[in-house]
C-alpha cells in the first residue's frame, strides 16, 4: 500500500520541483494538494492532473487521508497549519524558516512533541554529498584545526510574497540564512554564539532587505561570513543562486559548491589538490527521509529543534542590524 502524502499551499518557489519529485516516487502516492488561490493551480497544472484539489487544507486534518503532509505556504503560515496538522497526529514536513518569529518555532515544537508527531524542516543541503565528504574529512582531522568558513547563499530576488514582510518575516536574511546556517551546525555539530550583520536595499524597489552581509562566530571558535543576498542577475544569470561554502583550516582548504555539487580539496601536506563533481536531486532525498522517517526505517535528517537553531541566528542577526552591534546567542 502506498505511503499517501498530501502538500499544503503552492505558494512557496519550491513547491513545483516537491509536486515533480512526489510524482515519481516509488510507494508514494500524491494524495491531495491543497491550495486556495486558483492562478497559483493553473500555474502548476500539468503537475496536478489526477490530484485531488482542495482549496481548504483542513479538509485534508481528518482521519484516514493522509499519512504525511509537506507544508510549502508563506513563512507567517507555517505556524497555525504545522499546529493543525500535529493535532491531527499527521508527521510533518515543513519549508524554511520554521517561522517568522523563535517565540511562535518554540511553540510549534513544544506542540509536535506533545502530540509525538514528526516535525522536519526542508535542509536539502544537508544530503549534499559534497558536505557530507567534507564533514568526513574534518572529523577525520585531514584539514587540520579549523579556522574560518566563507560562505555565501546568493540567489534572484524571488518577489511575490517573500518581499512582503507580514508573509514573509524578512528579506534575504530570513530566506537564505537558514540553509547556510543549518550546514555549519551539523558540519561541525557546534553552535553559533555571535552574530554580527549589516542589510539593506540596494538592487530591488522592495520594502525589505535585498543584500545582507553576516559575520558569526561559533561555538568551536570558527569565524564565517555569510553572503545571504538576492545578488544574482533575474534574466541574465545561468542558474537561480549558489550555496558556497570554503573551509580554511591549518592543513589544507575545501571549497563546496552544492548546486550542482563540486568538493574542491587542496592538502598542503600532501601538496595536491583533488576535485569531485556530481549531480544529485537534493529535493529527493529530502523527501525519501521524510518517507522513511514515517515509515519508522530513518529519523529526520533535519528536526524541529534545527529549524529553531538556525531561526535564532536570523533573529539574533535581525536585531545586529537593528542595534548596529553584535548580538550573542
Amino acid at each position: 500500500m502506498s505511503l499517501r502524502l498530501g502538500l499544503v499551499s503552492l505558494e512557496h518557489v519550491h513547491s513545483r520541483n516537491y509536486l515533480s519529485c512526489l510524482r515519481g516516487m516509488p510507494g508514494v502516492e500524491l494524495a491531495a494538494v491543497a491550495e486556495p488561490d486558483g492562478r497559483r493551480v493553473s500555474n502548476h497544472a500539468d503537475l496536478l492532473e489526477g490530484i485531488r484539489l482542495v482549496s481548504d487544507y483542513h479538509e485534508l486534518l481528518l482521519p484516514g487521508i493522509l499519512d504525511g503532509v509537506l507544508i510549502c505556504s508563506a513563512n507567517s503560515r507555517h505556524k497555525p497549519m504545522v499546529l493543525d496538522f500535529a493535532r491531527a497526529k499527521i508527521p510533518i514536513l515543513c519549508e524554511k524558516p520554521i517561522a517568522t518569529r523563535c517565540v511562535d518555532a518554540h511553540e510549534m515544537l513544544a506542540v509536535c512533541q506533545a502530540h509525538e508527531v514528526p516535525l522536519g524542516i526542508c535542509f536539502p543541503v544537508r544530503f549534499s554529498e559534497a558536505l557530507r565528504q567534507a564533514k568526513r574529512l574534518v572529523e577525520q582531522g585531514t584539514l587540520g584545526h579549523i579556522v574560518a568558513v566563507k560562505a555565501t547563499n546568493r540567489g534572484m530576488m524571488p518577489g511575490d510574497w517573500f518581499v512582503d514582510p507580514q508573509l514573509s518575516g524578512g528579506g534575504a536574511v530570513m530566506d537564505h540564512t537558514v540553509h547556510v546556517v543549518d550546514a555549519l551546525r551539523w558540519l561541525f555539530e557546534a553552535e553559533f554564539t555571535r552574530v554580527f550583520a549589516h542589510a539593506a536595499c540596494r538592487l530591488h524597489p522592495i520594502p525589505v532587505e535585498d543584500v545582507a552581509l553576516l559575520t558569526l562566530e561559533m561555538s568551536n571558535e570558527v569565524f564565517v561570513t555569510l553572503d545571504a543576498s538576492w545578488s544574482r542577475p533575474n534574466n541574465s544569470f545561468p542558474v537561480w543562486g549558489d550555496v558556497n561554502i570554503q573551509i580554511v583550516g591549518s592543513r589544507g582548504v575545501i571549497s563546496l559548491d552544492l548546486f550542482p555539487w563540486t568538493l574542491d580539496y587542496y592538502s598542503e601536506p600532501s601538496a595536491k589538490h583533488l576535485v569531485e563533481t556530481r549531480e544529485g536531486n537534493l529535493t529527493s532525498r529530502l523527501l525519501e527521509n521524510f518517507v522513511d522517517t514515517i515509515q519508522g526505517k530513518a529519523e529526520l535528517a533535519a528536526a524541529g529543534l534545527d529549524g529553531v537553531r538556525a531561526l535564532e541566528v536570523v533573529e539574533a542577526a535581525y536585531k545586529s542590524i537593528a542595534t548596529r552591534q553584535a548580538v550573542l546567542l
